[in-house]
């Protein structure tokens, strides 16, 4: 195990992670809606190098190549992964603004979840499920909602997840309120019918070389599901309760909620599962700085060159 220590801000890790990481080129990207602060994890030399951002509210983040989009409780602002710094301890390569008065105010609207593609951001509704597509250069628009789903009337719906394929929303989905066992559904939004899953509590519908991964709450771990069926293909088990997930080739990043045995408190950690054979390849847990994880993505490292052919390494999903 290792340690790494900014702000006030410590990550215990495991020797796997930096070699994994530079690789493959990533630069691991996560943000915090209790803490309000987003963070970049990247590789220098042998060991974990921390940026923070500090949020002035509750926020999610979604990237796009060289692209990000940050929500900040009702507002969304682009970003540039290139050029001018905005952390608060900034390196060189660190984020540009995009633009700077290029920001969307969304009214009474919190977002359960958000997809960046070329063209649209792909916004889903904490209060109701339905999904907003925003086009970078048009105003919002209502792309779908669980009252046009004829499967999901009957109750209150809350969103708890967006999958996006080919650039357009794939799958959502959706836990039921005020109920006294938890319900939740996946809606197949191309053809706007219920995916009859085989998990009872799930959320964070992610597409990925051609599977369909959700994080499974009730029996914690990532699983794949049959597209078709619903029916469970693999599950993998981790540490906690999952909170939230990307990939990266065969690599599945998993962020989970886990109790300490001593003290009884909960804190954050990122398992790195190789999708394969469902084992742990690596591992990072923060020992204090953040107490929940609750969107993670990946972006290249551009500072990462591959000394083969002189260029950089840059990895795609």
């Amino acid at each position: 195990m290792k340690t790494t220590q900014t702000h006030d801000i410590e990550i215990r890790y495991s020797r796997e992670l930096v070699p994994l990481m530079r690789r493959n080129g990533l630069m691991l990207c996560l943000c915090s809606r209790q803490d309000r602060r987003l963070l970049t994890l990247a590789v220098t030399a042998e060991e974990l190098d921390v940026e923070l951002c500090t949020l002035p509210g509750p926020g999610l983040m979604a990237f796009a190549g060289n692209a990000a989009a940050v929500s900040v409780e009702s507002q969304i602002q682009l970003f540039r992964l290139d050029v001018q710094p905005w952390c608060d301890h900034p390196r060189e390569r660190a984020w540009w603004w995009l633009f700077p008065d290029r920001s969307r105010f969304l009214g009474a609207l919190r977002a359960a979840d958000m997809d960046l593609t070329e063209a649209d951001l792909w916004l889903q509704s904490e209060a109701d499920g339905g999904v907003l597509q925003l086009p970078l250069t048009e105003p919002a628009r209502p792309y779908w909602h669980p009252q046009d789903c004829a499967e999901t009337t009957g109750g209150e719906w809350q969103g708890c997840g967006l999958a996006v394929d080919q650039l357009r929303p794939a799958y959502a989905a959706l836990s039921r309120l005020r109920t006294r066992s938890p319900q939740c559904q996946l809606i197949d939004l191309s053809i706007n019918r219920r995916l009859p899953v085989s998990l009872q509590q799930f959320h964070s519908p992610r597409l990925h070389l051609g599977e369909l991964w959700l994080l499974d709450t009730d029996r914690p771990g990532i699983c794949s599901v049959n597209r078709q069926t619903g029916a469970t293909a693999s599950h993998h088990g981790i540490t906690g309760t999952p909170t939230a997930a990307t990939f990266q080739g065969t690599s599945g990043f998993v962020a989970s909620q886990v109790e300490d045995s001593e003290t009884g408190a909960t804190h954050p950690r990122i398992s790195v599962l190789d999708l394969r054979t469902g084992l742990t390849c690596g591992h990072l847990e923060f020992v204090r700085g953040l107490s929940r994880i609750d969107s993670l993505a990946w972006t290249p490292d551009s500072s990462i060159i591959n000394p083969a052919d002189g260029g950089l390494r840059t990895a795609t999903t």
